[in-house]
């Protein structure tokens, strides 16, 4: 009888201390391991960017001084074109925050063609009676724009950051001589036809910029940069009276100039 409460009561304490490890088991809280700390980069500091783009220009109107000075009449162009055309800018940035930077960039804006006509269907220099003459005017335009931008980031997307900004800043004008040719349309043969050279006037524009775009981040350093740019030029002197007139000063005028851009560059931060 002794022998079987000893072992009745050593099989109660291996249960009891069976069902109290299990208890501890229950009640134990589980432990969680903290997620390992995400290094996230601050906005801010100074960058580098450098873009290329393709231009279309387009300039409003070209008027010029007819006849004799003193009292020369003003005219217009009848018609007037200015071809596409490349461009390549470089700049320099300070990013203030997450939302806000701005820059200091200059564009160039390569030459393309000016392709115009001052007067058409008209009586022939020389007088002939019945023939009929037309005058083409041709020229190249670039520019060179010297901006201070400002932008608004509007959210980084999986590295992607959209934008809108502005800028304010001059153009500077880079105008060839203007061709003028007389050519005959209709009639007899006119015996003599005219053809005369006009320096270029060139000189600084107040133009101002409205930009759309985003930019993608390839490492915490370096964004590719996509958008949309217009720039507005305003207008001013174009050429000088011709050559053969002897006559000084500015002869012909251009309104205002703009140019549609698409572009893309990069970004470099040193942040």
């Amino acid at each position: 009888m002794g022998s079987f409460r000893k072992i009745a009561l050593a099989a109660a304490v291996v249960t009891a201390s069976a069902v109290s490890a299990l208890a501890a088991d229950i009640i134990e809280p589980p432990i969680y391991e903290a997620p390992p700390e995400v290094s996230v980069p601050r906005a801010g500091g100074w960058y580098l960017r450098g873009d290329i783009g393709y231009s279309h220009m387009a300039v409003n109107g070209v008027s010029y001084y007819q006849g004799a000075v003193p009292n020369p009449i003003l005219a217009g162009f009848e018609k007037h074109d200015v071809d596409a055309t490349w461009m390549v800018g470089a700049g320099v940035g300070y990013q203030v925050n997450d939302y806000f930077r701005v820059d200091w960039t200059v564009d160039h804006y390569f030459a393309t063609d000016f392709n115009g006509s001052s007067a058409q269907n008209v009586a022939c220099s020389d007088g002939t009676v019945g023939a009929v003459c037309s005058y083409s005017d041709n020229s190249q335009l670039g520019l060179t724009t010297v901006m201070a931008n400002a932008y608004f980031d509007l959210g980084n997307y999986s590295g992607i950051t959209p934008y809108v900004g502005f800028g304010l800043g001059g153009a500077q004008t880079h105008w060839s001589g203007l061709d003028n040719q007389e050519y005959q349309v209709s009639g007899p043969a006119a015996a003599v036809f005219a053809s005369d050279t006009h320096n270029a006037k060139n000189g600084w524009r107040f133009a101002y910029a409205l930009h759309a775009g985003a930019s993608y981040d390839l490492t915490s350093h370096l964004k590719l940069d996509a958008g949309y740019t217009f720039t507005h030029v305003d207008g001013g002197s174009m050429f000088g009276f011709g050559n053969l007139s002897g006559d000084a000063g500015v002869q012909g005028y251009h309104d205002d100039i703009k140019i549609h851009t698409v572009k893309a560059g990069l970004r470099y931060s040193f942040n």
